[in-house]
């Protein structure tokens, strides 16, 4: 019995197919399968229930699969232990992130964070928050970064920072920064840009809607996009108001390319998340990226850290 055998086992559990096992580990298919036939041998158990469309353990699986992850847990323990006596602080961070995190909030956060330790480097790549979780679980990054949580017991989301929402409408005089006007009568007489469906934006904004009696189904959606700096660009061009982040849009706002919308009801203050795997000991770059994430930040941003196991979206 080796690690190798154990960590294709746990991810096979964890995703229920051999074929996601093996991509998440980077391993062929029927090196997982082989791994896993190892272990039953050892055994003299069957771990692993075959017979159906969806690969699930069995009784004495779902046993070893909870002592797998303990071993597993341990070695990373005491492998990161090891690294962080030597101060090897060099290497890769791979992070998934969803659009304003990864547009406005990590580009300084990493400029800061890397003129201290010059060794790190990053990839970040894009993707929506549902995304995010799942690529977490999928070991396609060992951190994420959202705008909202998602129903995941076997991810933890985080809080790191706040900022506001607000309206922003085309720069064409329809619409003015001196007027207030009512969040309602903006929502049923205005064509509307939209984020995508999965956005953690769109999930917070369209809960706000529904509990000031907004009917999303009356709003006029008139163009929806999947990062916030299309939505900010379709505004600036005409195409309608939006909901977006203050601090996406704060650029656009200062050179007069977009209104921003005072309003009878103020929009909610949105969260920001990072994203760990539960049970799941990270890299000690990660941890010491997490640390400076949460201690060692611009100071005019707050940061609130707290676990959440599972939260409506």
């Amino acid at each position: 019995m080796d690690f190798k055998q154990l960590e294709a086992y746990v991810r096979v559990v964890e995703l229920a197919s051999f074929s996601k096992a093996a991509e998440a580990i980077f391993l062929s298919q029927p090196s997982v399968s082989t791994y896993i036939s190892a272990l039953e041998k050892e055994l003299d158990a069957t771990l692993i229930n075959r017979s159906t469309k969806e690969v699930s353990p069995t009784l004495a699986g779902k046993i070893f699969y909870e002592n797998a992850k303990e071993l597993l847990a341990l070695k990373c323990n005491a492998t990161e232990r090891i690294k962080n006596l030597s101060g090897n602080y060099k290497g890769e961070i791979n992070i998934l992130a969803s659009s304003v995190p990864s547009q406005h909030i990590l580009p300084e956060v990493i400029a800061r964070f890397n003129a201290a330790y010059p060794d790190i480097t990053f990839n970040v790549r894009q993707a929506d928050t549902l995304e995010v979780s799942h690529g977490i679980l999928l070991g396609q990054a060992e951190i994420g970064f959202t705008g909202g949580i998602v129903e995941n017991d076997k991810c933890i989301f985080c809080e790191f920072t706040t900022e506001q929402m607000i309206v922003i409408a085309p720069s064409d005089g329809k619409l003015t920064s001196s007027q207030t006007y009512s969040l309602k009568d903006l929502m049923h007489n205005q064509r509307f840009v939209a984020r995508e469906k999965g956005s953690g934006t769109r999930a917070q904004y369209e809960n706000f809607f529904a509990s000031l009696g907004i009917d999303l189904e009356k709003i006029n959606c008139c163009a929806s996009f999947d990062n916030t700096q299309s939505i900010i660009n379709a505004v600036i061009s005409g195409l309608g108001i939006s909901v977006v982040s203050e601090v996406a849009a704060r650029a656009a706002i200062k050179q007069g390319m977009v209104v921003l919308i005072k309003l009878e009801e103020k929009l909610p203050q949105r969260s920001f998340y990072y994203v760990l795997r539960k049970n799941f000991a990270t890299s000690h770059l990660v941890d010491l990226f997490v640390d400076y994430l949460v201690n060692g930040h611009p100071k005019h941003m707050t940061y609130h850290s707290y676990e959440i196991n599972h939260a409506a979206s």
